[in-house]
C-alpha cells in the first residue's frame, strides 16, 4: 500500500505523536508498505530534506490541556495540502489528532483517499469540542475508520462524534529498551528516575514533595529527573531541603540515552495529575525492566495493572508516593515480582504487533472504500 501519515509535527521537535508516527513509518515500511509522512516545519534548520517526509507550514506552541500544543498556524494550508494529496496519489491518509488547526483538517477536508484518523488527547472537560463540534462535524463526516489509543481517549471524543473508535494503543520498541546497556552507578544506591516534560500536569512537584521521606526512610535513595521544559527553574528551586543532596536534574538528554537511564534505575516514577491518554514513558520503563510507580489516573490504567505490573497511587498525594517507592525500596522480592510480569505484558505493545493492527484497519478502510 501506499500510506501517507499525518502528524501535526514530527522530528526535530520531542512528542508522543511525533514518536508514535516515527516509529509506525518505520514498522510499515519494514512490512513492504511505501509510507510518506506529512507534517510541518519546526524550529529552525532540521530535517527539511529528509527522505519520507513532506513538510507544509510550520508548527507553534500554544497552551493547551495543562501543556503545550503544537498547532500550524498557517491560514493558507488548505489548497497547499490539496496538490500535495493529488500528487502523492495514496491508497490511504492516515490523519493523527485530525481536528487540529490548520494541517490535520486540510488533511481530513482535502483527502482523495479514504481516511483513517487517530485520537491521542485526554481530556475530562474538552472545550474546544463544546465550542467547535458543529463546525467539526463535515470533517467527522469524511472519517472512514477512528482509532482511539486508550479509553481515555475515546471517552474525551465520542460523547461529541459518533463512533465507532477502535482501540489500537501506542507501541513501543520493545527490544531498545530491554537490549540497553545501563549506565555504571553506585551499587549501593536505589535509583528513582523521572523522565518527561518539566511542566505542570506531569507532577513532577508531587514527586519532590516525597523525597525527604524516602530519603529518611531509604537513605541511599537518589532521584534523577530527565527533561526540560518552561518549569525547570521553578522545579528546581522546589526541592526540599532534606533531599537536595539527593535529586539530580539531568535536562534533556541525548534520545540514546534515555533507553540507558531507564536501564539503570530501580524504579520509574511518574506523578502526572492528568490529561494523560495513554503514557508511552510506562512502556519504556516496563520494557527496560524498571519498576512502575504511577498516579492512578485514565489513560495510566490503562497500561498498569496496580499490583501485578507496578503500582498505581492517589494522584497529587507527595505521601503516597513516598510509601510506594518506600515499600519497593525494601522489598526486592516484590520488584522482581513486578519487573517479571510488566516485562511479558509489555509484549503486547510492541510495534510489531500494533502496526499490524493499523494496517488492517488501512485495509478496512480501503475496501470499504472501494465497495
Amino acid at each position: 500500500m501506499r500510506i501517507g501519515i499525518v502528524a501535526p509535527t514530527y522530528q526535530p521537535y520531542r512528542g508522543g505523536v511525533g514518536e508514535h508516527v516515527r516509529h509506525l513509518a518505520i514498522e510499515l515500511r519494514r512490512s513492504g508498505h511505501d509510507v510518506l509522512v506529512v507534517t510541518t516545519h519546526f524550529g529552525r534548520g532540521g530535517r527539511d530534506e529528509e527522505p519520507g517526509v513532506v513538510r507544509i507550514g510550520r508548527a507553534v506552541l500554544v497552551p493547551a490541556n495543562g501543556s503545550f500544543c503544537p498547532i500550524a498556524m498557517d491560514p493558507a494550508m488548505r489548497p497547499r495540502m490539496r496538490r500535495a494529496l493529488r500528487e502523492l496519489r495514496l491508497d490511504v491518509l492516515h490523519v493523527h489528532e485530525p481536528f487540529l488547526p490548520f494541517l490535520s483538517l486540510a488533511a481530513v477536508a482535502e483527502s482523495p483517499c479514504p481516511v483513517v484518523a487517530t485520537f491521542h488527547a485526554s481530556n475530562e472537560s474538552p472545550l474546544g469540542y463544546r465550542i467547535f463540534r458543529r463546525a467539526l462535524e463535515p470533517y467527522a463526516r469524511r472519517i472512514d475508520e477512528r482509532i482511539a489509543v486508550s479509553r481515555a481517549a475515546r471517552e474525551t471524543v465520542e460523547p461529541f462524534f459518533d463512533g465507532p473508535y477502535e482501540i489500537i494503543p501506542n507501541g513501543v520498541d520493545v527490544a531498545r529498551f530491554a537490549e540497553a546497556a545501563p549506565f555504571e552507578r553506585d551499587a549501593s544506591e536505589f535509583s528513582i528516575l523521572f523522565v518527561g516534560r518539566l511542566e505542570k500536569r506531569k507532577g513532577l512537584e508531587h514527586l519532590l514533595g516525597a523525597m525527604p521521606l524516602v530519603v529518611k526512610e531509604v537513605p541511599s535513595a537518589r532521584l534523577v529527573v530527565v527533561g526540560g521544559g518552561p518549569l525547570a527553574s521553578y522545579y528546581r528551586s522546589r526541592v526540599p531541603a532534606g533531599a537536595r543532596a539527593r535529586v539530580e536534574f539531568l535536562g534533556f538528554v541525548p534520545a540514546a540515552d534515555v533507553p540507558r537511564h531507564y536501564r539503570t534505575a530501580d524504579i520509574y516514577c511518574s506523578p502526572a495529575t492528568g490529561g494523560e491518554s495513554f503514557g508511552i514513558v510506562l512502556l519504556e520503563a516496563m520494557a527496560a525492566g524498571s519498576v512502575v510507580v504511577a498516579s492512578d489516573i485514565a489513560g495510566y490504567r490503562d497500561v498498569v495493572k496496580d499490583g501485578v505490573t507496578g503500582a498505581l497511587v492517589r494522584k497529587g498525594s507527595p505521601d503516597d508516593i513516598a510509601r510506594a517507592i518506600i515499600h519497593l525500596a525494601r522489598s526486592g522480592r516484590t520488584r522482581r515480582r513486578l519487573r517479571e510480569s510488566a516485562r511479558e505484558d509489555v509484549e503486547r505493545y510492541d510495534w510489531s504487533r500494533v502496526a499490524q493492527r493499523i494496517l488492517a484497519v488501512y485495509r478496512r478502510a480501503a475496501a470499504s472504500s472501494r465497495a
